[in-house]
C-alpha cells in the first residue's frame, strides 16, 4: 500500500462496505491480520531454538517455494527489462536488512512491542510527520491529536516500560547465538541500555527503512507488472542473498538448528512463513482490489486489529506465566489505547469543504442570479511547528513577554539541574525545591500566556480585546501568593512556640542558586516592580481654563510575576540567614521567625496588587471623586437640562466611560455630544459614548414604550460641589481664588 495515497488524497471520505462481497473481504483482511499476529508469536519461539538469519532464510525459502509456482514471475505476464534487475536486486537486499532488524525487534522487546512499533501504518506515520510540518488543508484537529497520542504511546514506551534485564542474559537463554547476534547485544549492553530499550530503537529504525522501502515497492511494481509479481521476485531475490550469510551462521554455530524437535519446528516453520509472510501479503492486495475504501481499511484496521489482537494475546501468553522478560506493563497499556486511538484519528478524513453561493449576474426578470459551489476562501489551520515559531517570534516581539520568556527558560533548566542532581543524590530537600521551582514556572507560563494574549485583536466575541486577561493573570497571582502567605504565617507562628529539629544538609546551596536565579529574575523584570501601586492620577490647571489629565495604569499581570519573584528572592534570603544562624548558633527559633517576617511581607507587597486588581474585574471607577467632579460639568453647558445613567470603569489600560444628557429642544446635538466627549475625555476615559436626548425624545418614546425607564437624572443646581471633594489644587497663575460651593465654578 502506497502511504502517500492517503497524505495526498484529502478529500477522499470513507465509504462503507456496502455489498456483501466488499464486507467479506474486510473480514478476510482483519482475520489474516489476527493471523499474522499470532505467527509473529511463533517467530518469538523459533528465535529462541535458531539462529536469525538462518530463520528469516528458511521463511523465505519456504514463501519462494509457495509463490513461484502461484504466480510465475519469470514466465507469466511481459519480460523483464535488464535495467530493472539491479533495482530487484536492491529492493531485496532491503528487504532483507529491514526483516533482520525486525526479527532482531522481537528477539529483543517480545512480540507484543514489536507488534506496536514495526506494525504502524506507514500511512498513519507519514500523515502525522505531514500535519506537524506542513499543515494547512492536510492538518486538522484529528490530525494533530492523533499525532500527540503517537508521541505519548513512543514515551509511555521508553520511560514507563520498565525492564530489568539490563545485565545481558543471552549467554543462558541465547546460548547458540554468534557473530551478528553477540554484536547486537554487545552494542546494546554497550550503551547501557535494557534489551527493551535497545530492541525499541532497532524497531523504530526497521520501521523508518520499511516506510521508504514501500514507496519504492509500490513505484517499481508499475514497472515490472504487478505488485504480486515483485513480491515474489524480491521474496525469492532475499532468499538468495540471504544463503551466504545462513551457510557461514550454521558453519560456526556449535549447537544444533532445533531444541524443541525437529518436527515441531517445521510445523511452526512453516505457519510463520505462511501466517506472516504469504496470506498478510495476499489479504492486502486483495482488499486494496475490492474493498470499498482500501486505504482506510489497510491503514487503519488492520493496526488496529494487530495492536488489540496482539495485547490480547500477550495477556494470556505472559500474563498466567508471570514472565519477566516480556511481560505486559502500564507503559505498554498506554501505549497500546494511544497507538489505536492515533491510527483512528490520524486516517480520519477531512471535513467536507465549505460550500457557498456566488453571484453571477441578474436575470431577465430583474432577479438575482447565484451559482453554488465550493467557496472561494477555505478554512485551514498551521501546522503545529508553524504555530509554535509563530508563537515564539510573538513572545519575543514583545519586551514584557521576552523578559518572562527568557527567566522562564532560566528557571526551568535550573529546576531540571535539581530534579537530576536530587534523583542522583537521592536528596528529597532538592527534589521538594524542583517542585517548588516547578509551582513558580507555572506563575510564570500563566504571566507569558497572559502577555501574548493581551496583544490579540479585539473579535466579533470580544469587543474590547483581551487586555483584561493580564488584570485577571495578576489577581490569580497575588490571590496564589496570599494563601501561600496565609498558610506560611500559620506554619511559622505554631513553630515559633515548638522549633522543630531542622537539617540544613544541602539546603545553603539551593538557597543561594535560587537566590541567584531569582535575583536574574528580578533584573529582568524590575522595571515593572515599582512605582505600580493601582493608578497615578495629576492634574494641571492653566490659566487658559485648559485641563490635562495623565493617567498611568500599572501592568498587573507584570506586577503578579514580579511579586512572585520577589517572595522567592525574599524566602531565598531567609533561608540563607536562618541556616547560617542554625550552624552557627544552633537557634532553631530564627526559622519560624524568618518564615514569620517572610509572610507578612508577602502579604503587604501583594495586598495593593490584589486590591486593584479586584477593582477592575468589578469595573470600579479609578478616580470616583474626580469623575464625579467633572461630570458635573456637563450642566454648565448650555441647553444641557440634565444627565443620567453615568458609568465609568476600567478596561486593562483604558477607561471608558457612558452617560445620557438631557437637552432642551433648541439645543445642537452634535455640538453638545463634542463637549460632553471633551469633558469625559477629561476625566481620563479613553473610549466614551454619549446619548444626547430631546424632550421630543422623552415623550416619542414613552408612546413606543411605555414601560421604558428613564434612569435617575441630576439636574442643575442639586449637586454642591465642594472643594473638599475635589482632590486637586488649581493655580492659574492669573492671581484668583476658586470657589466650587453653590454649585458654580466661578473666577
Amino acid at each position: 500500500m502506497l502511504a502517500q495515497d492517503f497524505v495526498k488524497k484529502d478529500d477522499r471520505n470513507f465509504t462503507p462496505t456496502q455489498s456483501s462481497r466488499s464486507a467479506s473481504y474486510f473480514v478476510v483482511l482483519v482475520l489474516t491480520k489476527i493471523l499474522r499476529c499470532i505467527g509473529i508469536f511463533f517467530v518469538d519461539i523459533l528465535a529462541k531454538s535458531s539462529h536469525i538469519v538462518n530463520l528469516l532464510w528458511l521463511c523465505k525459502i519456504i514463501c519462494t517455494c509457495i509463490l513461484f509456482p502461484l504466480q510465475k514471475p519469470l514466465s507469466a505476464g511481459k519480460s523483464l527489462k535488464r535495467g530493472l534487475l539491479p533495482m530487484i536486486l536492491k529492493l531485496s537486499l532491503l528487504n532483507g536488512v529491514i526483516e533482520i532488524l525486525w526479527f532482531y525487534g522481537i528477539t529483543l522487546c517480545g512480540p507484543l512491542r514489536s507488534v506496536l512499533v514495526f506494525e504502524l501504518s506507514s500511512t498513519v506515520l507519514l500523515s502525522a510527520i505531514v500535519s506537524f510540518f506542513k499543515g494547512g488543508a492536510v492538518s486538522t484537529t484529528s490530525k494533530t491529536r492523533g499525532f500527540f497520542l503517537l508521541i505519548v504511546g513512543f514515551v509511555a514506551l521508553f520511560l514507563m516500560d520498565k525492564d530489568g534485564t539490563i545485565e545481558d542474559p543471552h549467554h543462558t537463554t541465547h546460548a547458540h547465538h554468534s557473530g551478528l547476534n553477540h554484536l547486537f547485544y554487545h552494542l546494546i549492553g554497550l550503551f547501557g541500555m535494557a534489551d527493551h530499550k535497545g530492541g525499541l530503537c532497532i524497531l523504530i529504525l526497521s520501521l523508518c527503512l520499511r516506510t521508504g522501502y514501500e514507496t519504492t515497492f509500490r513505484h517499481l511494481a508499475v514497472e515490472v507488472g504487478g505488485a504480486k509479481r515483485l513480491y515474489t521476485l524480491v521474496t525469492a531475490g532475499s532468499a538468495v542473498i540471504l544463503t551466504p550469510v545462513a551457510v557461514l551462521s550454521w558453519a560456526l554455530s556449535s549447537s544444533s538448528i532445533a531444541s524443541m524437535g525437529f518436527f515441531e519446528y517445521s510445523i511452526l516453520l512453516i505457519i510463520v512463513a505462511v501466517f506472516v509472510f504469504v496470506l498478510d501479503f495476499y489479504a492486502e492486495s486483495i482488499c486494496f482490489q475490492h474493498v470499498a475504501d482500501p486505504i482506510m481499511a489497510a491503514a487503519r484496521w488492520s493496526s488496529v486489529t494487530m495492536f488489540a489482537c496482539a495485547f490480547g494475546l500477550a495477556y494470556l501468553w505472559y500474563g498466567h506465566q508471570n514472565l519477566g522478560d516480556h511481560a505486559l506493563t502500564g507503559g505498554v497499556s498506554i501505549t497500546v489505547v494511544c497507538f489505536i486511538l492515533a491510527s483512528i484519528s490520524l486516517t480520519h478524513s477531512n471535513a467536507p469543504k465549505h460550500r457557498g453561493g456566488q453571484f453571477v449576474g441578474i436575470s431577465n426578470t430583474g432577479l438575482p442570479l447565484f451559482t453554488y459551489g465550493e467557496a472561494f476562501l477555505q478554512k485551514t489551520s498551521k501546522s503545529l511547528m508553524r504555530f509554535m515559531k509563530d508563537t515564539l517570534n510573538e513572545i519575543l516581539a514583545n519586551n514584557d513577554s521576552r523578559r518572562i520568556f527568557w527567566f522562564l527558560c532560566v528557571n526551568l533548566g535550573f529546576c531540571g539541574i535539581e530534579f537530576l542532581y536530587g534523583f542522583w543524590t537521592n536528596s528529597l530537600g532538592l527534589i521538594s525545591d524542583g517542585f517548588h521551582m516547578l509551582f513558580d514556572c507555572s506563575a510564570l507560563v500563566m504571566g507569558l500566556v497572559a502577555s501574548v494574549m493581551a496583544r490579540w485583536p479585539p473579535s466579533k466575541h470580544f469587543t474590547f480585546g483581551f487586555g483584561r486577561v493580564e488584570i485577571l493573570s495578576g489577581f490569580i497571582n497575588a490571590l496564589f501568593l496570599c494563601v501561600i502567605a496565609l498558610f506560611i504565617l500559620i506554619e511559622a507562628l505554631e513553630r515559633l512556640f515548638d522549633p522543630p529539629n531542622i537539617n540544613t544538609d544541602r539546603l545553603l546551596f539551593v538557597a543561594v542558586s535560587g537566590l541567584l536565579v531569582n535575583l536574574f529574575g528580578m533584573y529582568s523584570l524590575g522595571e515593572h516592580g515599582h512605582s505600580h501601586g493601582g493608578s497615578s492620577h495629576g492634574h494641571s490647571h492653566g490659566g487658559g481654563g485648559s485641563h490635562s489629565h495623565g493617567h498611568s495604569h500599572g501592568n498587573a499581570n507584570m506586577q503578579g510575576v514580579f511579586l512572585h519573584v520577589l517572595a522567592d528572592t525574599l524566602g531565598s534570603v531567609f533561608v540563607i540567614i536562618s541556616t547560617l544562624l542554625i550552624q552557627w548558633f544552633g537557634w532553631v527559633w530564627v526559622d519560624p521567625l524568618c518564615s514569620l517576617i517572610l509572610s507578612l511581607l508577602i502579604i503587604g507587597s501583594v495586598y495593593p496588587l490584589l486590591v486593584s486588581s479586584v477593582n477592575t474585574l468589578l469595573q470600579d471607577i479609578p478616580e470616583e471623586d474626580e469623575f464625579e467632579y467633572h461630570v458635573n460639568e456637563i450642566l454648565e453647558i448650555e441647553h444641557v437640562e440634565s444627565y443620567s445613567n453615568a458609568h465609568m470603569w476600567q478596561h486593562n489600560d483604558i477607561n471608558v466611560a457612558s452617560v445620557h444628557v438631557q437637552v432642551k429642544d433648541e439645543a445642537n446635538a452634535q455640538m453638545v455630544r463634542h463637549r460632553v466627549a471633551n469633558i469625559l475625555k477629561s476625566t481620563g476615559a479613553g473610549h466614551s459614548t454619549v446619548q444626547v436626548e430631546k424632550k421630543a425624545f422623552a415623550h416619542r418614546i414613552q408612546q413606543l414604550c411605555p414601560n421604558y425607564k428613564i434612569g435617575y437624572t441630576v439636574v442643575r443646581g442639586s449637586v454642591i460641589r465642594d472643594k473638599t471633594q475635589h482632590g486637586h489644587s488649581h493655580d492659574d497663575g492669573h492671581g484668583h481664588s476658586h470657589d466650587h460651593s453653590g454649585g458654580g465654578h466661578h473666577h
